[in-house]
């Protein structure tokens, strides 16, 4: 933790407040930290301190935004706009259906229309209406000098001898079931299944034109029954479209063809064929799936394009008061989307609600999706807190990695590494989002403290779990208090003695540090896992990468370093080559010297 004074402030009620005082004497001090160390260990804190805390950082995360209300549709269109309640994910389905079915399905009912119009032509039935309208499109120029109605009277009609009776049957019972299908098309836009315990909802008001029908004993056994059967006449459909095109365009082989088509299922149909069919979307609780994981396991195996919508009222995790809390403590909480992930083929959303327009493509996503799709939304059921307080606690849900955001796209890239998508989290590239706290201190100056928003300063924002800490006195401040991000970040050998805190403010904006027991230690470790296993998925601080990176920093540190030695190694070369030249050349020179010297001691002798 870094504290850095600053600039003289004004004292204002906004301001937090943080009142220092000289140390203790160390007998006190003594007194006081091995009670403080005992609630490390037991939870247990000294009765004199029940004053009503909350989470200093809360304040941090405010953001200014304009979230609610959410307004859908264009301003030609007739908009809907909803609050941020229970019902938000309902009313977002509702839109997204009526879209989902307007993008796909237009364009599928004009043809449709088109093939029953061929295959009309090939068994060359009287259709008077048909014909006048084909009649004004080749003679358009004189449509004022030709009766068409009364044209198409005197043209002779068609014959159907030329058709065998097996293609004449064929072709028939096609534009039967394409007839139908073009006249199913037209109701419903999804299927909407409640699970037991939501039964209880004013549906009628939710979901304008999908069917709405309540499951069974099961949901999760139910929906899949109820797919199994409703793909049965999407299955007829396609298929009479497939070989409608195939018999329009004279590419029809019985040989070939038939077989095909008698064993045709839904495994067959292509992703843009799926995304015809009418979305069958599951609403169920979170502790609804939870009781019924073994289905839950089974329905994302299937493959079936099912969608389910997993809402999650818990604002934070509820203790099992039949385990001890150190054992409790010690329990790694189950996660909806890692189950899902795990399935490898399941589409997977998750979300607070704070971001509408996220959630609202999430969703969307979700619906043009052709594998299984789980959305796990976190929706707010108490609304006596007002809008601004609820959005913040959603976010704070998002920086303490208690309910981050996550997708899963199996569809986007087949590399499975490139499906995930955690940008959408706050300062998603850290183990916890780093701020900083400003405060006002008694001297009238204003402090800035590093502080990082974690999983305890999430769970210091409620009241009944703020009661669970410990105020550590100013005076009683030593070294051995670390701020609770760094004890988690430190080794074992390293905690001897060590208490970690959080940053907490009393009903009057009063600062302190508050000492956390050690079973919040282990859930914030536990919440620290499954963030750092998350990133390690999203190829975010990835171990891999990073020792592919050493290794690759290793090689190329080598390489420099053959490099040098290489050039060390010529270099020697040539000053040995230069000395040896130099040291034969100094030879030469002396021998020429006195060889020049013998010759004149020999010149001069002879003049003697």
């Amino acid at each position: 933790m870094k504290v850095e004074p600053t600039n003289n402030i004004t004292q204002t009620d906004s301001t937090i407040l943080w009142n220092r005082s000289d140390p203790a004497p160390e007998t006190e001090t003594l007194s006081f930290w091995k009670k403080l160390r005992r609630f490390y260990r037991t939870g247990e804190k000294p009765v004199d301190q029940e004053k009503p805390l909350s989470s200093a950082l809360l304040g941090l995360l405010e953001d200014s935004t304009p979230r609610y209300p959410f307004i859908l549709g264009d301003k030609d269109e007739k908009t809907t706009t909803f609050e941020n309640d229970e019902k938000a994910p309902f009313h977002l389905l509702n839109h997204l259906l009526a879209e989902h079915h307007n993008e796909n399905r237009k364009s599928f009912k004009t043809q449709l229309s088109n093939l029953i119009g061929g295959l009309n032509q090939l068994l060359q039935i009287d259709d008077k209406p048909a014909k006048v309208e084909e009649l004004k499109g080749t003679y358009d120029f004189a449509d004022e000098l030709i009766a068409f109605d009364k044209m198409v009277d005197i043209i002779p009609k068609g014959s159907k001898e030329t058709l065998s009776v097996t293609r004449l049957t064929r072709l028939t019972a096609v534009i039967s079931d394409l007839q139908e299908g073009l006249n199913h098309f037209s109701k419903n836009e999804g299927i909407v299944v409640l699970e037991k315990g939501l039964q209880s909802i004013k549906r009628e008001s939710l979901f304008k034109k999908a069917s709405v029908v309540d499951a069974g004993p099961d949901a999760f056994d139910y929906t899949q029954e109820l797919f199994s059967n409703e793909v049965q006449s999407f299955i007829t459909l396609m298929k009479a479209s497939r070989v409608a095109a195939l018999e329009i365009e004279g590419n029809y082989k019985e040989d070939i063809h038939d077989e095909y088509f008698e064993h045709f299922t839904w495994y067959r149909l292509l992703p843009e064929e799926l995304n015809l069919f009418q979305p069958i979307i599951l609403f169920v609780h979170q502790h609804y799936l939870f009781e019924h994981l073994t289905a839950f396991s089974h329905f994302m195996a299937s493959n079936q394009p099912i969608n389910v919508v997993v809402l999650n009222h818990e604002s934070i995790s509820t203790p099992d008061h039949q385990i001890s809390w150190e054992d409790a403590s010690h329990q790694f909480k189950q996660e909806i989307a890692a189950l899902a992930i795990a399935h490898r083929n399941v589409y997977t959303f998750q979300s607070s609600m704070d971001s509408p327009s996220l959630v609202y493509d999430g969703l969307a996503n979700c619906l043009k999706s052709t594998s299984p799709g789980v959305c796990h939304l976190s929706v707010p059921k108490d609304r006596t807190e007002d809008e601004s307080k609820l959005l913040l606690i959603a976010q704070a849900e998002n920086a303490s990695r208690y309910f981050p955001r996550i997708l899963y796209d199996p569809g986007k890239i087949s590399e499975w590494g490139g499906r995930f998508d955690l940008s959408e989290n706050i300062q998603s590239e850290e183990s916890w989002p780093a701020f900083t706290l400003k405060a006002g201190t008694s001297d009238k100056t204003e402090v800035m403290i590093d502080v990082a928003f974690t999983y305890a300063d999430y769970k210091a924002i409620y009241p009944e779990k703020a009661k669970e800490l410990m105020i550590i006195p100013s005076a009683f401040y030593t070294e051995h208090l670390i701020p609770l991000n760094d004890y988690l970040d430190t080794d074992q050998a390293g905690l001897y003695g060590k208490i970690p805190y959080i940053w907490v403010i009393d009903e009057n904006q009063g600062l302190h540090r508050a000492a956390v027991p050690n079973v919040w230690v282990v859930s914030c470790q536990e919440r620290l896992d499954y963030w750092c296993f998350l990133q390690e998925l999203g190829g975010i601080n990835s171990y891999h990468a990073n020792v592919a990176t050493k290794l690759k920093d290793g090689e190329m540190a080598k390489f420099k370093e053959d490099i040098r030695a290489e050039m060390e190694s010529d270099r020697q070369q040539i000053i040995e080559s230069a000395q040896e030249e130099a040291i034969s050349k100094a030879a030469e020179r002396l021998i020429s010297v006195l060889l020049d010297d013998e010759e004149l001691q020999i010149d001069d002798v002879n003049c003697t």
